[in-house]
This record gives C-alpha cells, sequence and structure tokens, in this order.
C-alpha cells in the first residue's frame, strides 16, 4: 500500500501549528485593532480640541451682530468685543484706485528707441529703459514689461481698443489718494509717445473712502480702503456704496448674537458627547464584546479625565448655570430655554465660565495636551503596538521556518517509508 508522502506531510503540519495560528492571529487581530482605535481616537481628541480652542474667541462664544436701518451701503462685522449699542453713520465717498489712460494711434507704430518712462506709487518706483526693450518694440511690449517687473510698484497695465485707437490703460493695484500713480518720462519731448503721455487722462482719480459718524457734529473719518478696521473698537465696516445727499444717516445697532452664541454652545455639547461616546465604546468591558482598548489603563484615565474637568469651570460657576445637566453615562444635555434665561440676566456669562486663560474651555484643552502632543500617552501607545507587532511578525515567520523544517522532515520520513513499503511488496 502506496502512501501520498507531500499529503501525509501536509496534514501533520497543519495539526501541529493550528494552535499556535490560532493564538498568533488572535494577538495580532488586537494589536491591529488597538490600532485602529487609537488612531481614531487621536483623530478624535485633535478635533475636539481644536474645537475648544476656535470657540476660545470673543468672535465665537461672544458673537455679536448689527443691525442697520438701511442695506446696501455698507456691511458691518464684530470680533465680539465691540461696546453694544447704536452708532451713527453716512458713506460719503467710496475709496477709489487711481487709473490713467494714455491714447496712442497704434499698438503696433514703434515706441521711441531711447528715454526712461517712470511710474511712481507711493515712493516706489519702476523705471523702463525703452532702449532696454527689443528692438522695435511697441506698447505690447511695454504692457508685458511693466506687468512682470518685480519692482512693479502696484500698477496693472492693459491695453483697450476704442474708435480706431489704443489706450495705455494703467490701474492703481490699492485703492486711496495716497496709492495714486505718477508718470514721467525722460525721452525726446516732441516725439509722439512724448505727447500721447502729456495728454493722459485721469479715467478715475485716486479718491479715499470718507465716512462721517455721529449726528449733530459728526466726525469725518478717512480710508485709504473701503474696509475699515478698528475705527470703532472691535467692527470692521466694508462700504460698498455712496449714500445721497440728504438721506438719513445710517442707524447700526450691535448687539450680542444670541442665535450664534447658542449655537456654539450646541456645538461644544454635542462634541464632547461624541468624544464621551466614542471613549465608552472603545473601553466598554462587556466579555462577550469588549471594547479594542478595554484594557489600556491610559485610555480610561483620559475618560475619568475629561468627564472631572468638564466640570471644572471658574468664579464658582457649574454646567448647571449654563442650561447644562449631565447623565449618568457622562453625557451633556444643553436647555436653550434656561441657558437664554441666564444669559439675559448676565451678558458676561459665557465669558466668565468658559473664556480666556482660566476658562473651562482653555483649562480642557490643557488637560488634553498630555496625550495628543507628539511625545505624547497615545503617541506612546501607538509606539507600544507597532513593537508589539512587529514581535508578532517575527514570531509568525519563526513559526513558518519551523513550520518548513518539519515539513521537509516528515516528507523524508514518508518517501523513505513508501521505499521500505516497495522492497518488502518485492521480497
Amino acid at each position: 500500500m502506496q502512501i501520498d508522502p507531500s499529503s501525509m506531510a501536509s496534514q501533520l503540519i497543519a495539526a501541529e501549528r493550528q494552535n499556535m495560528d490560532a493564538l498568533l492571529n488572535r494577538q495580532m487581530a488586537s494589536v491591529k485593532a488597538q490600532q485602529t482605535a487609537l488612531s481614531t481616537l487621536n483623530t478624535k481628541l485633535s478635533t475636539f480640541q481644536t474645537m475648544l480652542k476656535d470657540l476660545n474667541k470673543a468672535s465665537t462664544l461672544q458673537a455679536q451682530k448689527a443691525t442697520l436701518s438701511q442695506e446696501g451701503f455698507m456691511t458691518v462685522t464684530s470680533n465680539g468685543k465691540a461696546s453694544s449699542g447704536q452708532y451713527s453713520f453716512f458713506v460719503e465717498q467710496l475709496a477709489q484706485a487711481h487709473q490713467l489712460g494714455v491714447q496712442l494711434d497704434s499698438d503696433t507704430d514703434p515706441l521711441p528707441a531711447s528715454g526712461t518712462l517712470s511710474l511712481a506709487v507711493k515712493g516706489k518706483t519702476l523705471n523702463v529703459d525703452l532702449a532696454a526693450l527689443p528692438a522695435g518694440a511697441t506698447v505690447k511690449d511695454l504692457v508685458s514689461h511693466i506687468n512682470n517687473a518685480t519692482d512693479n510698484p502696484g500698477v496693472k497695465a492693459t491695453l483697450v481698443r476704442t474708435d480706431g485707437k489704443v489706450n495705455l490703460v494703467l490701474t492703481g493695484k490699492e485703492t486711496g489718494e495716497e496709492n495714486a500713480i505718477s508718470l514721467s518720462y525722460s525721452g525726446d519731448p516732441a516725439s509722439a509717445f512724448a505727447t500721447a503721455l502729456a495728454a493722459r487722462t485721469d479715467i478715475t482719480r485716486a479718491q479715499d473712502a470718507k465716512l462721517r459718524m455721529g449726528g449733530d457734529s459728526p466726525l469725518t473719518i478717512t480710508s485709504a480702503s473701503n474696509k475699515l478696521e478698528n475705527v470703532v473698537d472691535g467692527l470692521t465696516l466694508e462700504l460698498t456704496k455712496v449714500q445721497a445727499a440728504g438721506d438719513p444717516p445710517m442707524q447700526v445697532t450691535i448687539g450680542q448674537d444670541t442665535e450664534a452664541v447658542t449655537g456654539s454652545l450646541k456645538q461644544f455639547v454635542d462634541s464632547y458627547n461624541e468624544l464621551v461616546g466614542e471613549l465608552a465604546k472603545m473601553t466598554a468591558s462587556d466579555p462577550k464584546s469588549p471594547g479594542a482598548l478595554a484594557s489600556d489603563s491610559g485610555v480610561r484615565g483620559l475618560k475619568s479625565l475629561l468627564a472631572a474637568k468638564v466640570r471644572d469651570l471658574p468664579n464658582g460657576l457649574t454646567l448647571h448655570n449654563l442650561g447644562i445637566k449631565t447623565d449618568k453615562e457622562g453625557k451633556l444635555s444643553f436647555n436653550e430655554t434656561d441657558f437664554n434665561k441666564a444669559l439675559e440676566k448676565d451678558p458676561e456669562l459665557l465669558g466668565k465660565a468658559l473664556m480666556g486663560d482660566d476658562g473651562l474651555l482653555k483649562r480642557m484643552s490643557n488637560a488634553m495636551d498630555p496625550y495628543t502632543r507628539r511625545d505624547g500617552v497615545l503617541k506612546g501607545r501607538k509606539t507600544g503596538l507597532e513593537n508589539n507587532q512587529r514581535r508578532l511578525d517575527e514570531r509568525m515567520e519563526a513559526l513558518d521556518r519551523r513550520m518548513e523544517s518539519a515539513y521537509k522532515r516528515y516528507l523524508n520520513q514518508f518517501t523513505t517509508m513508501n521505499q521500505m513499503m516497495q522492497t518488502m511488496g518485492s521480497l
């Protein structure tokens, strides 16, 4: 009777390595599950910490809104630090960029072969040496040279064609009188080019924005830009349209944006609950379905830390003062009505409770630093798991080598057995 040496050797090896394969595979699956969970946790912690830092800004949790008596003339935004109240404004003039026009007969006629064209803006000058341009250079070459010059002082050149003529149009990149374009030419004053430059026109004159603030004896505010920042502390005014003479001034009312503030507080509650829920899932101790990090004391410590820090408010305040309650699972619930009542009584409530270097938001963020920093707890745990995975890979490779050696030994033994049986059968 003959046997198949290869099949018999394979069956023995499969039986021999079955238990060890199962053990190593379970251990590797556990390591990879922990790695995935840690990666997810690290992302969620970083996202939550970023949210805490974003909320810890006056423009977020002390958001204000501006209500204008007339729309279309300007927009008003607050960084959250403006004084609440009413302001009176009248948009008298918008800032404009300077725009010069030089009319030429053709865009193919050559420029003078000598002379220097100088463009100056706000003390910076671009000198174009016409002799340095290519032979037979036209106004097209001049436009390219101006626009591509590294020392361009803030002028955009273009050609506009109308009524059979070509116009060299020079436009300042910035608005305001201080950004007016100064143009001069040192070449032959009798040339057609010099004549055209001398006859240049202001298509749009350089102009500052003008805004009157107040009633009986208003202040006149001028600005090179239509965007006025810190004219009134905490406010940014963006002028968009001039008011007509005789129009009444605009009344701008600055007050707390309760809807935005409430939305930000809801975001905090929802983000915290999402993080706590993820931690609960990762550290679940149910024997039938344990969490991937159930045995990780560091992560369990983080869960306890967050539960304690979320109650760590300054100035003797509690979450209850903000309309927030905690359930038995550690999750938060937000009562908007209670919060609005509390905020109405004390408009500075959020600043006292949550914001600043001593507020809840900064305290929570600081408490998370040991976990999220580059050399923190999670980084150390990740390194430990990578070492575990490497050791398991080495054990699997060693097992494969040992089993390969055993397979060859069994194969040789069964092959020899076959030969002996054949010899005995022939006697």
